[in-house]
């Protein structure tokens, strides 16, 4: 039986919604991270941009991605949640997430969040855009300016293929000046 407390009783707690031993094979990423794409550095690592993301530059200098920030390792645990989440419409996992990504969101202080669409074709076999309903779960508002054209999963290419067919994916709904600092 559940112990009750003046604190249960008077404050709403929040539902787990994975156990806390699944919780602890989530690595929170603290600490130094590359400034470009968030992954993790090593301490003693001086430079502001991981290697890969060097090489991403010297192939892509025009590269439109100015920081990503990433909550978690994407490490073995991660990727069967996500595989839950997106491949097989487990719409709860998103709120593994959704508390985490709000409060770097917080911290990002941006004015207008435009989460990465998803093509028409890819909503009807996923039922749900995952972006979307991650951002919706933590309270973020968006707006949904860009649309997608349909193209061969991201997961089936390589990096070569991801690469060549990167700068086509997206589209603007309607044409108006950005401006890229605050947006995210």
């Amino acid at each position: 039986m559940a112990e009750i407390s003046w604190s249960s009783l008077f404050k709403l707690e929040k539902k787990r919604v994975i156990c806390a031993g699944c919780e602890s094979k989530l690595n929170r990423i603290e600490g130094i991270t590359c400034s470009k794409c968030g992954r993790l550095m090593d301490d003693s690592n001086k430079e502001i941009i991981c290697e890969d993301c060097k090489r991403w530059g010297m192939k892509e200098p025009h590269d439109y991605l100015q920081k990503n920030i990433a909550c978690y390792t994407y490490n073995e645990f991660a990727k069967d949640l996500m595989a839950l989440y997106k491949y097989r419409g487990d719409y709860a996992i998103a709120g593994v997430f959704a508390q985490q990504l709000k409060a770097k969101w917080i911290e990002m202080n941006k004015e207008v969040t435009i989460p990465l669409p998803i093509s028409s074709e890819r909503r009807r076999e996923r039922g749900f855009n995952q972006t979307e309903g991650l951002l919706q779960l933590a309270d973020i508002s968006f707006e949904t300016e860009l649309k997608r054209e349909h193209t061969e999963k991201q997961s089936k290419k390589n990096n070569v293929k991801k690469e060549s067919s990167r700068s086509n994916s997206f589209l603007w709904k309607i044409k108006r000046f950005l401006n890229p600092k605050k947006y995210c």
